[in-house]
């Protein structure tokens, strides 16, 4: 079986830890012959801490934009430099912060950084010092290069990750999805109306299928395993679709079947009901 997970709120928990259950059955499963597959809206740079500790068998990040197995880059999604000016403009106009996502580097203005720590102040409100340090929200901050917007235009850019403003989800995706492809709030301290756009017809699912081409399995063997909406394409496309304890409703609903909590063993208890282990 190739087994498909999900990083943010599946298999790493946002205060910035893997639980050691799952380490160990992922282990296990390795030895037991199961391809273990990283499936993250992350980009490869943002793959750190105990993401790291982890030997996947392939990683499909950036939500599809980029599929690599053993450090071989298999594809690489990005915007056209016309398609990510006239994205800048638009963000610029209605002052969402943004975040611009490559294989090479995560980038933002200025502006976007000042509204990141202005976020990560507010998310990580009556935390201890140590607790704030390894939250995600303060990694991803740390992640983000300061970058003048001209410049950034240069990169190649596969997704962008906004912050929550007053302009609602809801506006900016009818502004917005007849040309690119967007999805509320996949990483959870940036807000319930923030989101990420991606190029049109790059997902998860699509990474997922170029990483069962070359290691030539058959939908039949394929599971996916996650928590959030940009994990839906993921349960669409595998044969089995498990979502986490603490997914969201509309995840659950459409799941095979609801696993425990990240922090309650979830990853373990899946793959103990799956036989993987």
């Amino acid at each position: 079986m190739i087994v498909y997970l999900d990083a943010d709120g599946t298999l790493f928990h946002h205060t910035g830890y893997i639980p050691q259950s799952a380490f160990a059955a992922i282990k296990k499963a390795q030895e037991n012959g199961h391809l273990i597959v990283l499936c993250t809206g992350r980009q490869l740079v943002e793959i750190y801490g105990d993401l790291k500790k982890i030997d996947y068998d392939a990683i499909v990040a950036g939500a599809g934009g980029t599929v690599t197995v053993n450090d071989q880059l298999l594809y690489d999604a990005k915007f056209t430099q016309e398609q990510l000016k006239d994205l800048q403009l638009y963000l610029n106009k209605h002052r969402i912060p943004a975040v611009y996502e490559s294989r090479i580097g995560v980038f933002a203005s200025n502006f976007t950084k000042e509204a990141m720590l202005a976020r990560l102040e507010e998310v990580c409100k009556g935390l201890s010092d140590k607790e704030k340090s390894t939250h995600g929200m303060t990694l991803f901050y740390k992640s983000v290069e300061q970058k003048e917007e001209e410049k950034i235009l240069k990169d190649p850019i596969s997704k962008i990750s906004f912050l929550q403003t007053e302009k609602p989800y809801r506006e900016i995706y009818e502004d917005l999805h007849q040309h690119f492809d967007l999805i509320r709030a996949t990483f959870a301290p940036l807000g319930p109306e923030s989101g990420e756009i991606g190029c049109q017809g790059v997902s998860k699912a699509h990474g997922m299928q170029i990483v069962e081409e070359h290691f030539h399995i058959p939908l039949e063997q394929t599971i996916a395993i996650g928590d959030g909406e940009n994990d839906l394409c993921m349960f669409e496309h595998a044969h089995i679709s498990v979502a986490m304890g603490n997914a969201k409703d509309c995840v659950k609903e459409k799941a095979d079947f609801v696993t425990t909590d990240l922090e309650e063993d979830g990853i373990l208890h899946a793959f103990e009901a799956l036989h993987l282990i």
